[in-house]
């Protein structure tokens, strides 16, 4: 894993020796957003639901929203607080670009019109497009889930979007789709258990080698959080870690040495 491939937005090179962390349905985490932070994570996952204008996190559909915590009040408010105090940064000791990943459950289109009305206030804290140029800020905003149709040419633009792998081949430009998803169970049966079968880590490599070839990063959710499939993406160049359990893919990592 030692290929670096630049990114021509900003600048920003994907070094390959680097592992990305996401932290999946982080908020469901004990103390979200800051548990991943402490561990050095550099993506962290907000599903979002709009309702009556306003967006909830939640992983389904919220039915007391007086219980469901808004956007602003669980990530934006905090991010922006701890941005401040860590000197204009998300992560002061990595080198690496931190993502906030926005799940859309709801209408993608309807979804990322109200979000980057929410986000106006917070817009400077976002690497964004600013009449045709990348503005660099100390974080990107990543639209998985229901993603909005998006395109290399529109001059203004906040966010970057999870494509997927069929998305493979398409001539979609690393400046909207950085990373390419998707889920594990689709393309292979190891569960983690024993060897993983040649033939799907042979798939698993041939993904994982096209999608460098774009520019791109390549994540699955769905992968099973166990050390057994941890060491086989890392051994395939995956770079982006899907995980629930954070501290113990942290020990995982800092056992073997690999920086994040």
């Amino acid at each position: 894993m030692n290929l670096v491939v630049s990114c021509s937005e900003a600048d920003k090179q994907f070094d390959r020796n680097v592992i990305y962390i996401w932290s999946h349905n982080d908020y469901e985490q004990e103390r979200p957003l800051f548990k991943a932070l402490e561990f050095g994570y550099q993506m962290i996952e907000a599903d979002i639901h709009l309702i009556d204008g306003n967006l909830y996190v939640s992983h389904d559909h919220p039915e007391d929203l007086e219980r469901t915590p808004l956007l602003q009040d669980l990530y934006l408010d905090p991010l922006a607080e701890h941005i401040e105090k860590m000197d204009g940064e998300v992560l002061p000791e990595s080198d690496v670009t931190f993502y906030l990943v926005i799940d859309v459950k709801t209408e993608a289109e309807t979804t990322y019109r109200v979000l980057t009305d929410v986000l106006e206030p917070y817009r400077e804290l976002f690497t964004r497009k600013k009449d045709g140029v990348f503005v660099n800020g100390p974080m990107r905003l990543l639209i998985s889930g229901n993603r909005p149709q998006l395109t290399e040419d529109e001059p203004d633009r906040i966010a970057f979007i999870d494509g997927r792998i069929p998305d493979i081949g398409t001539g979609l430009s690393s400046d909207v789709y950085p990373l390419i998803s998707d889920n594990w169970n689709n393309y292979f049966s190891w569960d983690g258990t024993g060897e993983m079968p040649a033939e799907e880590f042979e798939e698993l490599v041939s993904i994982t080698e096209r999608v460098h070839e774009e520019g791109k990063m390549i994540r699955f959710w769905a992968t099973p959080d166990l050390e057994s499939v941890w060491e086989v993406l890392l051994d395939a160049g995956v770079d982006v870690i899907n995980v629930d359990d954070l501290k113990g893919l942290n020990d995982f990592l800092q056992d073997k040495g690999i920086r994040m």
